[in-house]
């Protein structure tokens, strides 16, 4: 039913921007949510976008802007009108502003002034002052519109606070206790003042132990940490432990789509996290993948001279190079796995680079055992293929491959990490150019000595 009704308002929101009917696109915009329009945005002809951001109420249109590329960001705002605009400005969070400032300030230094110049004094200021943080910082995704109170309001004082303070926080649900100079000194909820006697100060309901980041925490660990704690709001503080904004889900949510976006690209070798395929040209996706393509074709030429060291080898039974693709191939793909679970498991702190010693005892019994599966599956087909006499030197080969590329692809991600490079970047490629290697050398070296060559 969801689905048949956005579906249907879009076709009615499609259908008045064709006919370029300005009340028959207010009425179809009225009928959808922000996230509908924004899952179907790219759908829009880019002359239709204009009309929807222009007539949306302020509130949606804000919404929907906050979550559009920057770079479409500065060609909006360069296009609206300038009430609009104005009423974009007012009713942006101040962590996206501040974004949005940026942005345009990449593309045009110019109108990023004159944006900033519609600010009030405060909010310029609060603006400025955000957008001094890098973007991938707990400074650079929190806002400063919160709660704060101090420890010796009564709850009933505090509630009055709330009523006039609320419009323009971020979220109310969360409050922080701060001393007169803004250092953080406890937290406490909205359900700890409705269930507090009107008179009851706030230092005796407050929460001492509160858990906080530095502005300069990395994002990703923001969002761990979050995550860990399932917690909704999480407190910022500059060195000296002054509470300077708050990160919210919201926030969080992107910043984990980001991260896991980039760790994707990463472990495929795509040197650009920030690439939107759909947005991107032919000349941008050959940038973003022929790096590592060409250091591991220049790599993995190494083959070509093993192959040749074994000249002999091959020539003398030619029967061998049918497993070749096989052999490298499975031992590629155990490393490959191996790798994954590995990076994964340091980028959630499962494990840690001082656990190296029982990942490395754990992958050696998982190496055997997938060798000896796989190994016994191989031998199966080179019995069926009536080559019985290669049976265990493929067997054999395949056992150690598997095993070899398997503590490879575990170990590889953890120097990696000790040695301060990211193992998402290169773990991968480094792995199947390390088991095409070990892959050949072990089996054509098995070959040699089963077989007398």
């Amino acid at each position: 039913m969801y689905e048949t009704q956005t579906l249907a308002g879009l076709e009615a929101l499609q259908s008045a921007l064709e006919e370029s009917d300005a009340f028959k696109v207010k009425a179809a915009l009225e009928e959808l949510y922000p996230a509908q329009i924004l899952e179907h945005w790219s759908e829009f002809a880019p002359e239709h976008r204009l009309p929807i951001l222009t007539l949306l109420s302020p509130a949606d249109a804000a919404e929907v802007f906050s979550h559009l590329e920057e770079t479409e960001q500065a060609e909006l705002l360069e296009a609206l009108p300038p009430w609009r605009v104005k009423e974009l400005l007012e009713e942006l969070s101040l962590d996206d502003l501040a974004d949005t400032i940026n942005a345009v300030e990449e593309e045009n230094p110019a109108q990023a002034e004159a944006l900033l110049r519609q600010l009030d004094p405060e909010t310029r200021a609060e603006v400025e002052e955000l957008a001094e943080y890098d973007e991938d910082e707990a400074g650079g995704i929190m806002t400063s519109e919160y709660i704060a109170v101090r420890d010796a309001m009564r709850v009933e004082e505090v509630f009055r606070f709330l009523r006039r303070e609320a419009p323009d926080a971020e979220q109310i649900y969360v409050i922080y206790v701060v001393d007169a100079e803004e250092h953080l000194e406890g937290v406490l909820t909205l359900r700890d003042l409705i269930v507090a006697d009107p008179k009851t100060r706030v230092a005796e309901i407050m929460n001492p132990d509160v858990i906080f980041v530095r502005d300069d925490t990395d994002q990703e660990e923001v969002a761990r940490l979050m995550a860990d704690y399932n917690f909704t709001v999480l407190p910022v503080v500059d060195e000296d432990k002054k509470l300077v904004g708050i990160v919210t889900i919201d926030d969080v949510v992107d910043v984990i789509q980001e991260e896991a976006t980039e760790d994707i690209y990463r472990l495929g070798a795509v040197e650009s996290p920030e690439l939107v395929y759909s947005k991107s040209s032919v000349w941008e996706l050959w940038s973003a993948r022929v790096r590592w393509l060409v250091i591991l074709i220049v790599t993995g030429s190494i083959t070509s001279s093993i192959l040749q060291g074994f000249e002999s080898v091959l020539a003398a039974i030619t029967a061998l190079a049918f497993y070749l693709p096989v052999l490298t191939g499975t031992g590629g793909n155990t490393g490959n796995q191996s790798s994954t679970l590995i990076v994964r498991a340091l980028a959630t702190r499962d494990v840690e680079l001082r656990d190296w010693w029982p990942i490395l005892r754990k992958e050696l019994g998982v190496g055997v055992l997938l060798g000896l599966t796989l190994a016994a599956l191989l031998a199966v087909k080179v019995v069926i293929d009536g080559e019985t006499d290669l049976l265990w030197v493929v067997g054999i080969s395949l056992g150690l491959v598997v095993l070899l590329a398997n503590i490879a692809g575990s170990m590889l991600p953890i120097l990696l990490k000790k040695l301060k490079l990211d193992p998402a970047l290169i773990s991968n490629p480094l792995i199947a150019t390390v088991t095409d290697v070990t892959g050949l050398v072990v089996y054509l070296s098995v070959a040699r000595w089963l077989l007398h060559l």
